[in-house]
């Protein structure tokens, strides 16, 4: 079977499309033997989807009509190496950047497969394959609308009760790689843009509301750090810290600036209760009684 891939095809049509879609059911298992072969495989489907999007419709129905997001969870249930699982994110995240028709995202976002590859337990030990999971987050946030948010909750009487896309996002929002952080937060904005008031009740109740109360602590402990660092560190080395600040201020001011009123409040409510009574209110005093001495 793995030989007969590489005879010669007309690489954009519906026939590669249906031959490698008929080969990749086949696969039981993904082992060191057949895995170069599933690689190319759920790359050059990508491909041929995204081409299929913006030139024939043909391709994405019978991407339908075989269940192929199916066939994507099933390959990542079987497959035992990480690169495999590198290329079906790879696969997903360029599929959902460049699908054209809303149809199309709405197939892609409205079963169950989108939110089982988001809650898969993926082994995040491997640095490349979690950047590549914040990648393919925030590849599904960037195409967030009224419509398409929809699709990815769970509700029970009009509440959101399920949100895979955001709760998992915001387990990596302090992560120690700015990088995954700076992801995060602009998937993060994308929710809060959309202004779903069901959306917006589930990030503002606990326990998703406990961000908030993150963001501050942890822009608190970025202050104290650097005023404790600011006599004994260099300028060179200070430098990226007060960036790094200043990202975060402007971050928190954008995630205000969403609009949603409960949000305004939590982070208001803990900037004075972790950063204005216990640190800014203390430090005047002492100015104060500095300068009348």
């Amino acid at each position: 079977m793995w030989s007969s891939f590489w005879r010669s095809r007309n690489r954009f049509s519906l026939d590669e499309l249906r031959y490698l879609t008929d080969q990749l059911i086949k696969v039981q298992t993904v082992n060191e033997v057949n895995k170069d072969f599933v690689i190319e495989a759920l790359r050059s489907i990508a491909e041929l989807i995204t081409y299929g999007d913006q030139h024939d419709v043909s391709f994405f129905e019978f991407f339908m009509e075989k269940q192929v997001m199916g066939e994507f969870v099933r390959i990542l249930k079987i497959s035992r190496t990480v690169i495999v699982s590198l290329q079906l994110l790879q696969t997903m995240s360029i599929m959902i950047q460049n699908l054209r028709r809303e149809q199309s995202i709405y197939y892609i976002f409205c079963n169950e497969h989108i939110n089982y590859l988001i809650s898969y337990s993926f082994d995040f030990r491997n640095e490349e394959l979690l950047s590549y999971y914040i990648s393919f987050l925030r590849a599904i946030s960037g195409r967030l609308n009224k419509n398409t948010i929809s699709l990815l909750v769970k509700t029970q009487s009009d509440d959101v009760i399920s949100f895979p896309l955001y709760a998992e996002a915001i387990r990596f929002a302090f992560h120690e790689e700015g990088m995954i952080r700076t992801a995060v937060r602009a998937l993060t904005l994308n929710v809060y843009h959309v202004g779903d008031e069901a959306v917006n009740r589930y990030v503002t109740s606990a326990p998703h509301a406990d961000y908030f109360l993150s963001l501050i602590k942890f822009f608190r402990e970025q202050c104290i750090s650097l005023n404790r660092n600011l006599g004994a560190d260099a300028i060179s080395s200070v430098i990226p810290s007060v960036d790094e600040i200043e990202d975060n201020l402007y971050y928190i001011s954008d995630v205000i600036s969403a609009g949603i009123p409960d949000v305004g409040r939590l982070i208001t409510d803990n900037i004075l209760k972790f950063l204005i009574f216990p640190l800014v209110l203390p430090s005047l005093r002492m100015e104060i009684v500095d300068v009348k001495n």
